[in-house]
């Protein structure tokens, strides 16, 4: 495989969403093979570009998410919840020995949220921005690496279907991506997919992905 074949097929792999116009066939194939020249500074003439997209197996693409759309359109529930703040924490023995003393801050009956992630080297908290404080001062300044208020997220109710389905996970962050929207963490608990954003990004994120879940 050239040089060029290789960085064009690199390219619509990192861009689902052009894939997706591609197979639509809304997409003017020699319009899109000058903007990956000028966007990757290839080296080749535009008939060398426009032989490379040709020759992109856009057939997996299709395959892989035509059934993704197909598994989310039969989403049980979404719902959503505001006033989040996130806390990372250095992972060691003396956190770990902390940890379980938040237990008694969370207060699960009345709604409250605690979502615990961790990593090699650091420990990731999404709590309610009211218990915020009450969690910070449970543990060492120099334990907490970063802290952020302002968080939302997202709970899709999942169809058992997504849990062995490829290309969930891309159309979702596709769909938000391509409306300017970041994940600011992403995590599964089954039946659940929870997506943590913005809360000023809230309103719009959950538009897009009612709009995915039930339009296919």
């Amino acid at each position: 495989m050239t040089n060029t074949v290789q960085k064009v097929w690199r390219f619509l792999d990192n861009n689902p969403s052009i894939k997706r116009e591609m197979k639509r066939g809304l997409i003017n194939t020699s319009a899109l093979a000058r903007y990956i020249i000028n966007k990757w500074k290839i080296s080749a003439d535009q008939d060398a570009v426009i032989s490379a997209i040709r020759r992109y197996r856009l057939d997996i693409y299709t395959d892989v998410f035509d059934n993704a759309y197909k598994i989310l359109s039969q989403t049980v529930n979404i719902s959503t919840k505001s006033n989040l703040a996130e806390i990372s924490l250095i992972k060691d023995d003396e956190v770990q020995e902390l940890l379980p003393k938040i237990f008694s801050i969370i207060k699960y009956v009345q709604g409250d949220v605690l979502r615990v992630t961790q990593a090699n080297e650091s420990i990731r908290l999404l709590i309610d921005e009211k218990n915020m404080e009450k969690v910070i001062d449970m543990f060492p300044k120099k334990k907490i690496i970063s802290k952020e208020k302002g968080l939302a997220e997202i709970n899709i109710y999942i169809h058992p279907q997504m849990q062995t389905t490829p290309g969930i996970l891309a159309t979702i962050a596709n769909e938000l991506a391509i409306n300017d929207i970041n994940i600011v963490e992403f995590m599964t608990c089954p039946p659940e997919m929870i997506c943590v954003v913005k809360k000023d990004d809230l309103l719009r994120a959950s538009r897009v992905l009612y709009k995915l879940c039930e339009s296919n």
